[in-house]
């Protein structure tokens, strides 16, 4: 089945007026794992989001799914435990969610020898397994360094399981379209009448849907306050960034986890085809527009890795990337507003916030169950989401601009094929191939309608 400009194009030209069970606002993984289960349960939903799949904090986390080691030693064992069911389900059924070893590093400002050595046997036992971590003494030099611990997460591309969901949803008969902005909300008697206006070839459109799931991440306090004329309390932004570095400097068999002698935050080095990438931090900010890393954070994250790797300058970091955690709670220090998800609901608009990549399962699940409530729909969430989209043939670009909906340069290099994080170019060497593909697709006879 195609899922492209094409049928982008289609879905619009019959858009005006139509009706659906739900419309989800924000093509994250939280929007994209909501509509797959929807769409399983043969409800009639769209989602859109404002600009391309994933391209808000989907797209910008540190890549992994996992438990979380700073969960367990803040004492968040249901948590841990719930991450990790996750982590096992999308490690044994996704092939692009793969294991990865970490070696936690034993210094100076790590926790002691004894804490991670029983940590990490707790940590795999809420995995599901016993495994004693062996400590080794080789690997690093660095001033400080007494030994290391190995244990195994998970990697994966962030964006790439959202899309996957999302064309999971379009193939069981959702709808889903990029670059489309819900702009205003309006109370029709038993409906929301929603104003459309697409921010890709321009055009207006109003649907109608039973409820609305506000999924827009960074953004929910918008959509919300443009349905309520009010703002969430206890709603916080939170910005981690990330370097990307050149790989010949690190002698790395493993990916490492360390804590920053600065303050002490856990921090990863995950190595990433010919890059590393390194991070992250944690600061409130006002505004999901404050997504770039700025000279304060690009300073601390270098000094921390410089304490590991001393040679490492500023000639070694190829780029970086922001993303804006959605966060629900109090406190002054964002490291300790709680990372469960929080959903809330207001008239017919269902807002949910602070969900984890690694938990987006149990997160739509829970949505969805609350959605099959006030719709009075028997809703079978039971496995869900399933993945049921699957990447096939020998040419990748092909497939990103035809299956996966990939419209720009930008979606392919970052959200389809991964290029800005995984290679020493960012995909630079491909733009013009990508230019011409994409236009030589586009010029093709008209289709679709």
């Amino acid at each position: 089945m195609e899922f492209s400009y094409f049928t982008r194009k289609n879905d619009l030209s019959r858009l005006e007026g139509r009706e659906f069970d739900v419309l989800i606002v924000g093509g994250g993984i939280v929007g994209a794992g909501v509509a797959n289960i929807l769409a399983a349960n043969n409800l009639k939903v769209i989602l859109v989001d404002k600009g391309d799949f994933a391209s808000g904090t989907s797209s910008n986390s540190s890549k992994l799914i996992h438990g979380g080691l700073r969960y367990l030693a803040q004492g968040h064992l249901l948590l841990t435990r719930q991450l990790l069911k996750e982590r096992n389900y999308l490690m044994e059924h996704l092939d692009f969610v793969k294991g990865m070893n970490f070696d936690v590093l034993i210094d100076d400002s790590s926790w002691s020898k004894t804490s991670i050595y029983f940590g990490l046997i707790l940590y795999n036992l809420l995995g599901g397994k016993l495994a004693l971590p062996h400590f080794r003494k080789d690997g690093y030099s660095y001033d400080g360094f007494r030994g290391r611990f190995t244990y195994e997460d998970a990697s994966t591309d962030d964006a790439v399981l959202v899309i996957h969901n999302i064309v999971s949803s379009v193939l069981q008969g959702g709808t889903a379209i990029n670059y489309l902005e819900a702009t205003s909300f309006e109370k029709k008697d038993d409906l929301i009448e929603t104003t459309l206006v697409d921010r890709f070839e321009n055009g207006t459109y109003r649907v109608k849907s039973r409820m609305i799931v506000n999924a827009s991440g960074p953004w929910v306090n918008s959509s919300y306050s443009q349905y309520t004329s009010k703002k969430i309390d206890n709603f916080r932004l939170s910005k981690g960034s990330h370097l990307i570095l050149k790989r010949d400097k690190f002698n790395l068999d493993h990916a490492a986890a360390f804590r920053s002698h600065i303050d002490r935050r856990q921090m990863f080095i995950i190595p990433k085809g010919e890059v590393v990438i390194v991070g992250t931090t944690d600061r409130f900010v006002d505004s999901p527009s404050s997504n770039s890393m700025d000279n304060d954070e690009r300073k601390y994250i270098l000094d921390s890795l410089r304490k590991i790797y001393p040679s490492i300058d500023e000639g070694d970091v190829i780029g970086s990337y922001s993303g804006i955690r959605p966060l629900y709670g109090s406190g002054d220090d964002p490291g300790s507003v709680t990372r469960n998800f929080h959903i809330d609901m207001t008239d017919k608009m269902l807002t949910v916030m602070g969900v984890k990549i690694t938990d987006y399962r149990r997160a739509s699940r829970s949505i969805s169950k609350r959605i099959g409530i006030i719709l009075k729909r028997r809703m079978n969430t039971d496995g869900l989401p399933k993945i049921l989209y699957r990447r096939e043939g020998t040419d990748p670009l092909d497939t990103a601009i035809r299956k996966e909906c990939a419209l720009t340069v930008d979606d392919v290099i970052r959200r389809r094929l991964g290029y800005y994080y995984t290679t020493v170019d960012q995909g630079k060497s491909q733009v013009e191939i990508i230019e011409k593909r994409i236009f030589d697709f586009k010029a093709q006879e008209k289709r679709g309608s």
